[in-house]
């Protein structure tokens, strides 16, 4: 009796947590982002969590809100032009121990 009571207790906290992590899934996606109106994200998220409409419109808003700091373009990569070629001295005298 108390091995089901336990198991209960374990899936009930197992989906808790899963909906808690859903439920929270856009603010932290925001957050990482860097978006540039988290709170209303937040907002969003938090009243409108419930019902069925307002999690997936804080979602997108959490992708495709623009950041605050965009990320620069790339330049493609330049290559460096090699150095010229300089005649090294490839040839000295090799001395011994014993000179």
């Amino acid at each position: 009796m108390s091995d089901q009571i336990l198991a209960g207790w374990i899936w009930g906290l197992t989906i808790l947590t899963v909906f808690v992590v859903l439920a929270v899934l856009p603010t932290v996606i925001a957050i990482i982002r860097g978006a540039d109106e988290i709170l209303l994200i937040m907002l969003v998220n938090a009243l409108c969590c419930a019902t069925v409409i307002g999690w997936p419109i804080a979602l997108i808003m959490a992708i495709k809100w623009p950041r605050k700091h965009p990320r620069p373009n790339r330049a493609p990569h330049a290559r460096r032009p090699s150095p010229p070629y300089e005649r090294h001295h490839t040839r000295r005298a090799m001395r011994g121990p014993y000179g």
